[in-house]
């Protein structure tokens, strides 16, 4: 199954070793609430499988 989550917004990172620790989209509705980030989806490096010029897979 193939889905269209958008485009990465925000990463976290651990600040102490300096690794990124997630990626982070927005969810639904982001346009009607553009500040708020309770929808934002946030998918775990370790779920990441593969990082090419236009796309990231995901294992969901």
């Amino acid at each position: 199954m193939v889905k269209d989550f958008g485009y990465v917004q925000d990463v976290t990172a651990d600040l102490e070793t300096g690794v990124i620790t997630s990626i982070i989209v927005p969810g639904n509705n982001k346009i009607l609430n553009i500040f708020s980030g309770a929808n934002d989806i946030v998918i775990p490096w370790t779920k990441i499988k593969c990082i090419g010029d236009d796309i990231i897979l995901v294992e969901i």
